[in-house]
């Protein structure tokens, strides 16, 4: 049985056709497995917190890469679960708009009146990679939810409409003193459509293990991936 899981939370949004592809491809390649996560778990949760709840649907696995559903990663990433092997959380920078990371995280303070998270320290959950031994530390981050959901609910869908669970993410990682490493932007590179790089096509280029198409309106997106995976599919082969 295959010890190392690849994933990702796409609810009500159809990834078969393009980014499934991609992924299915890199797991043969690395003898890992593949899932979707397509059904809600818990109640008054949105779907981005689906993210924590892997390794209580999925336990057998050792070790886990979790990527968003607009990820596309490249055909010549190398194996990250070789790569990035130590038994730490590895995570990579968010540089996208500073205005919308620091008003999120002044919006999710008061949740965590004796926590501090430096804007330049606030880090992406669009890549994780995490071993079971982080099981405890998604579970507590759970229970806070459930313990908050009206708060973060009437805030990610009402007044501040920033951070959905990554700022709080960020938050709890500094509570519960976790130990990350922070992976150069190369390994999983978004926000690409704010750098200059993406409606000249210049990312393909460009060095990157896995490209994040973020920021892209959610009705284009299922275009814009189609359209991506249809020019570069024939990299995609064994």
């Amino acid at each position: 049985m295959n010890k190392n899981l690849v994933y990702i939370v796409a609810i009500n949004f159809d990834v078969k056709e393009h980014v499934a592809k991609a992924w299915e491809y890199y797991c043969k390649k690395y003898n890992c497995d593949f899932k979707i996560i397509e059904t809600t778990s818990i109640k008054n949760m949105a779907p981005h917190w689906e993210r924590y709840t892997v390794m209580e649907r999925y336990p057998q696995y050792e070790n886990y890469i979790y990527v968003d559903a607009d990820a596309l990663v490249k055909w010549d990433c190398p194996n990250l679960f070789e790569l990035l092997s130590e038994d730490k959380f590895y995570i990579v920078k968010d540089i996208g708009s500073l205005e919308w990371t620091y008003n999120s995280i002044m919006g999710y303070q008061d949740l965590f009146p004796d926590i501090t998270v430096p804007w330049w320290e606030y880090v992406t959950t669009g890549f994780l990679k995490f071993s079971i031994k982080h099981r405890m530390f998604f579970k507590k981050f759970i229970e806070f939810h459930k313990s908050n959901d009206q708060t973060i609910n009437d805030r990610q869908y009402q007044t501040l409409r920033k951070g959905f669970d990554q700022t709080p993410f960020n938050y709890f990682l500094k509570q519960e003193e976790q130990d990350i490493i922070v992976l150069p932007e190369v390994f999983s590179l978004g926000h690409m459509h704010k750098k200059d790089i993406f409606n000249n096509g210049m990312f393909l280029n460009m060095p990157a293990y896995i490209w994040q198409f973020n920021g892209i309106p959610k009705e284009q997106l299922p275009i814009v991936l189609s359209q991506i995976w249809n020019h570069i599919n024939h990299q995609y082969t064994i």
